[in-house]
Parts: structure tokens; sequence; C-alpha cells
């Protein structure tokens, strides 16, 4: 029966459910080891209740600066694969030092790994030579690859990954749950929307409020077709260092209808979804975009920049929502106002968005980490 270890960062609430399904459905021993609980750029709650797999969190060190990637150092990795004795090392990033620690592992006792990679081209990072050259040496000592979707398939293959031995798992969240808690605030959505002083329409967006994520060109489209289209708002749900210059910008344009909500944890925030019409990630730079997978969950038409790397995989342009190009803030105010003045365009992207989320679930994730491990 064979044994395989993921490593991975933190807890994150969104990796649970598929961390359950590779538990439930994997024919042999699985096992979790998180680097740390949690980093700085993160408030998630941590739902010890929802996990059904074993895990450790490894003892050892965070290095951070401020709202910068983290980097996590767990002396006692090497240990800990030498009592357990995967078959199998799937490895969640290249850039931590215990990564590199599991590497050496894998080399020094002749074990397999995976890496599940969720980078593309267009991520923020520093493509420094001895980086470049660090990458392709991870890469070409593992075995396999896993990706979440066309982008970062891409991205391998331009590090010398064969495409042959590259997996999908498709980024899910829990949709049953996002869909399911969505329709139960839709009773009482206009209730909710007069006690925040909400106007008819919506515009969402959930994240960090930082600018990589192009919070600017979304408030600055949001000034241009609220002049064209009447009775709209704009909430933004999060947190981030920059919130105050986004405040600040507000009201030097004297731009009304603006939320601020702060921070919200995964229990509250389909409340948000279920008001919204539609949502907006306007990022400079994503891996994937998780918050797409939760706004189609909920039934919303979706509107992206080209370089999250979710769009490929999950819009399709004219069906569920539109991709503009990062910082094209005229072209994200066109979509926006073709999508709002017409209800039964809003209606039907919403409609698809549900229909073409359910490919992408916490099952069909498992499954294929699975048959990665099978076709080794």
């Amino acid at each position: 029966m064979a044994k395989a270890i993921l490593l991975t960062e933190t807890i994150s609430p969104y990796r649970i459910p598929v961390f359950n399904e590779l538990a439930r459905n994997f024919k042999g021993e699985f096992l979790v080891f998180f680097f740390g609980k949690s980093e700085k750029r993160r408030e998630w709650k941590i739902y010890k209740e929802q996990i059904n797999f074993c895990y450790e969190v490894l003892p050892g060190i965070l290095f951070q600066r401020g709202g910068l990637s983290p980097y996590f150092f767990n002396p006692t990795i090497f240990y800990r694969l030498l009592r357990y004795s995967p078959d199998v090392i799937i490895i969640g990033s290249y850039h931590d030092p215990s990564s590199f620690l599991a590497i050496a592992y894998a080399k020094l006792f002749r074990r397999r790994v995976i890496l599940w990679c969720e980078s593309n081209k267009y991520d923020y990072r520093g493509n420094f030579p001895l980086k470049m050259l660090y990458k392709r040496w991870f890469i070409d000592n593992c075995s396999a690859y896993v990706v979440p979707g066309k982008a970062s398939f891409e991205y391998l293959i331009s590090l010398g990954a064969f495409a042959e031995k590259i997996w999908v798992a498709p980024n899910a969240v829990d949709n049953e749950y996002f869909s399911h808690s969505c329709d139960q605030y839709k009773d009482t959505k206009e209730t909710f929307k007069r006690s925040k002083g909400y106007p008819r329409k919506l515009i969402l967006y959930t994240g960090r409020l930082i600018n990589q994520k192009g919070i600017f060109d979304l408030l600055k489209a949001f000034q241009l077709v609220s002049r064209e289209v009447g009775d709209l708002g704009l909430v933004l749900v999060g947190s981030g260092k920059d919130e105050n210059r986004y405040r600040d910008f507000c009201k030097i344009n004297h731009l009304k209808n603006v939320f601020f909500e702060g921070f919200i944890h995964q229990e509250a925030l389909a409340q948000y979804y279920a008001v919204a019409d539609v949502f907006v990630l306007p990022t400079h730079s994503d891996p994937w975009g998780l918050v797409l997978n939760e706004a189609m969950a909920c039934g919303l038409a979706v509107v992206s920049s080209d370089v999250a790397g979710a769009a490929l995989d999950l819009i399709r342009n004219g069906e569920n929502g539109y991709i503009f190009k990062k910082g094209d803030i005229h072209g994200l105010a066109g979509y926006l106002k073709n999508i709002l003045s017409d209800e039964y365009k809003l209606s039907e992207m919403g409609r698809k968005s549900a229909e073409i989320i359910q490919d992408y679930s916490p099952l069909k994730c498992a499954q294929g980490l699975i048959r990665a491990i099978n076709n080794l």
C-alpha cells in the first residue's frame, strides 16, 4: 500500500475539502505536513472541526517582511520524512527552504517527488538568473507535476517540464457550501442591502486591499460606469496595507457608494455574494484566484484581468463573464456596463457560472492528484 505525504505552507480553509477528499479516495496512507499554521498576510480562521485527514504542523521558523511572500524553514522535516518513509512526496512550493530539504531527502533515499505548482508567468517575482536556475533544478528533480490549469501548465513547460508528466488537478472551493449558503441569504438580501445602505445594483470584490490586486483600476472603472449606470455601488470585502489610499482616492474624487467592509470570515462571506450582481477580480498578479470559484459557485457573472491564473479556465468570454487586459480601465468599465445594463444577460451569465464551476470541485482536484501519484 502506497504512502504519500503532502507538504504545504499553511492550514488554508480552501484546501481542507480537497485534502478530505484525498484522504477519502486515495488507496493508501495519506498525511499532510503543514510548514506553519498561518502567515502574516492571512486572517483566516482555522476550521479544525472540518479536518478529516491526518496532519502535522511542523515546528519551524517563518521569514516574512510585511506583505511579502513567506519562507518557511522547518529543521525537523528531514527527520519526519525519515520516520514516515513515504513512497511519494507532494510538494506545494519550491521556494521554501523546507521544500529544498524535502528534495534532498528524496534524492538521498530515492523517493518520488510531485511538484504541485500554481505559479504562472504573470506572478510577481524577481526572475534573477540564480533564482531561475534554482527553479529549473528543482523541476528537474521532480518525477511529475500537478497544476490547477492552463496558465500553470504553460509556465512549467517554459521551465523545462515535459507535458506528459504534468497532471491537472483543478483548483476548487467547496461549491456546495457556497451555493447553499448563498441561496439561504437570497431571501433576505433586500433587507441586508437596506441595513447596509447599498444601492440597487452592486459590483463586488473580495480579497486583500493591496496594489497588486488592481484596486485602483477597479475604483477608476467604477467611477466611469457609475456615470452611466444609475443606483450602482461597489463593495470591497477585505483588508490590506493600502486601504487608506483607496479611501483617500474616493474622498478626493467624490466617489460615492463605495463600501469598505473589512475582512469577512468564510462563514459570513456568502451573504455578500448573495447581494452582488457581478464579481470583479482586477488583479495584476495572481497564481489562481479562488475568489472566482466562490463567486461562480454563488451564481455570479465574473469579470477578471487576463493575468489571474483562473481566468483562462473559468471564464468563457461572453458566456459567464469577460476577461480584460490587465490595467485596461476602459475595457473593464465597458464590460461592467455591458453586463449591468442587461438584466437577462446578467441572469444567464450567473447561471452559466454555476454550471461551469461544477467541474472544479474538491473531488475533481483530489482525483487529479491521485492520478499523478498512480501514474508515477
